[in-house]
């Protein structure tokens, strides 16, 4: 299976490349840490494709693992961050900064990494075109559930983006 799993492999960091970047961007803030983030996305895959057993689509299946290694690297954060006390600094990027397209991206990304985590799934799933039954069935939770926390999402995502442009 190894030659086998290597082509699956490939095909689908091709077919769900994008998919797979854009989580990974919900949960990591541009550096190494993404860099980190992307090649455990990557392993994680890599170690559950010999565990794939079709009981769902291949995307789902991608999308699952990326989200739950995603959930790893924030609260393994968090627990890093208190150990060692670390202060916590203004990461906004400054005015110079959110020139352009690629600036403004990275402030709805860091917008949404500052979501709770639960809102932050559903919308990033949703940004990705995913019914509200797909959303329900990769997180775990009900379809009303996800309706609930993606109006919440996007209110909050609405507040803190208006209050970064307010400055």
């Amino acid at each position: 299976m190894g030659s086998d799993r290597k082509v699956i492999f490939e095909r689908i960091t091709r077919d769900h490349g994008g998919i797979l970047g854009r989580i990974v961007e919900s949960y990591a803030p541009p550096g190494p840490d993404r860099d980190d983030l992307a090649q455990d996305v990557g392993l994680a895959i890599w170690k559950a494709l010999k565990l794939f057993r079709g009981d769902c689509s291949e995307r789902t299946f991608v999308i699952r693992i990326a989200h739950n290694r995603g959930l790893s690297f924030v609260f393994q954060k968090r627990r890093v961050q208190v150990r060692e006390s670390v202060d916590v600094t203004d990461d906004r990027p400054s005015p110079e900064e959110v020139a352009g397209n690629d600036q403004r991206r990275e402030v709805l990304l860091a917008a949404i990494r500052m979501l709770p985590v639960g809102y932050r799934q559903v919308l990033t799933l949703a940004l990705e075109e995913l019914p509200q039954k797909k959303i329900a069935q990769i997180i775990g939770i009900s379809p009303q559930n996800v309706a609930v926390r993606l109006n919440r999402a996007r209110g909050m995502l609405e507040k803190r983006i208006r209050r970064y442009h307010d400055r």
